[in-house]
């Protein structure tokens, strides 16, 4: 099991400062998110300011771009990390797309499929000098002179894709290297959709759970008393309004039974009453998709969690431990009871 860590600050220079704290305290990887900046020029930042934790981007919308600009991205940062980059993408959902990118919202899923296949081969004509040929439905990649082919590296690039439904959960099964699961899911969606799906995919590309990194960030509310706890509790279920808001995740809901609350939220969403959403959160609803406990009680609540599919991890809101040293005993005891 990785314990990662997710970079959500609005500003590049402070990702990078929390990512040198996170690579100092023992996390494996660093994830830059899309949350008001530019993923890649966080990435960047993170990859200059360390030299051994990993760097993700979980995620980079995918749509709102085409797949040369991303592989030139995601190419370049690659180089400066030396191994240490993944790539994660993400669909976004239509309204952003068309609404605040101004991009096509076609096939999420086979725009996506399509998306990851042009990657690979704009990346194999730099490394090989090859012709690049690529002609898909959605996107075509046939020019490519060595005047604007990037400086040459050998560093593989694995594919993440984030997934929630199971027809994206299936395709990123049998092409990705990874799949980024939501943090807005709870284990009887993942048994209800997400397996099935996952196996679905794995087989069409011959391949088995070992083949494949699953990613899960959790919401762990985590203190030493109760007051840091219910406080943790009450960040935790408004966030999962904001995301249970969205339409698309009603059968997220609907896995726990609690169908009738997401109408809810997104009638909230239209009136512009964010702050209220937590107070309609009962506390079960929150169990289902996050631990509660001290630090060193969440390895065990996680690993019940998380299950045995899962390979990474994160507290979506931090680790709020101060002592490195009672830090890395509990990462310690992480990874030993997973």
């Amino acid at each position: 099991m990785r314990i990662d860590t997710t970079l959500l600050d609005k500003d590049i220079i402070a990702s990078g400062d929390k990512a040198v704290a996170a690579e100092l305290a023992g996390h494996d990887t660093a994830w830059c998110t899309e949350t008001g900046l530019d993923v890649f020029l966080q990435a960047y930042e993170v990859t200059r300011r360390t030299s051994t934790i990993g760097v993700g981007t979980a995620i980079a919308v995918a749509l709102a771009r085409t797949p040369m600009t991303v592989a030139y991205s995601a190419w370049n940062i690659a180089g400066v990390a030396d191994g240490r980059f993944t790539l994660g993408l993400g669909s976004q959902v239509k309204p952003h797309i068309e609404r605040r990118y101004s991009m096509p919202w076609h096939s999420p899923v086979g725009q996506m499929r399509e998306f990851v296949l042009a990657l690979r081969a704009i990346w194999e004509s730099w490394r090989t000098g090859e012709r690049l040929t690529f002609e898909g439905e959605y996107y075509t990649h046939t020019l490519m002179s060595p005047f604007w082919a990037p400086k040459p590296h050998d560093h593989h690039i694995p594919i993440h894709l984030a997934a929630v439904g199971p027809k994206m959960v299936e395709m990123a099964a049998e092409v990705a290297d990874g799949i980024l699961l939501h943090s807005f899911t709870n284990p009887a969606y993942l048994e209800k959709v997400t397996w099935p799906a996952l196996e679905r995919g794995l087989a069409k590309s011959g391949r088995t759970i070992d083949d494949i990194e699953i990613s899960l960030p959790i919401f762990m509310a985590i203190g030493d008393t109760e007051q840091e706890l219910q406080e943790r509790r009450a960040q935790i279920a408004a966030q999962l309004g904001f995301y249970g808001s969205t339409p698309a995740y009603g059968p997220v809901f609907e896995a726990i039974g609690y169908e009738d609350l997401q109408p809810e939220l997104t009638a909230m969403s239209k009136s512009n009453r964010w702050d209220e959403m937590a107070s309609v959160m009962p506390d079960d609803f929150i169990d289902h998709f996050s631990v509660t406990g001290r630090p060193e009680d969440i390895p065990a609540l996680a690993k019940k969690h998380l299950g045995d599919n899962v390979k990474r991890t994160s507290s979506y809101y931090g680790w709020p431990v101060d002592d490195p040293a009672r830090l890395s005993s509990i990462f310690d005891t992480f990874r030993q009871e997973q």
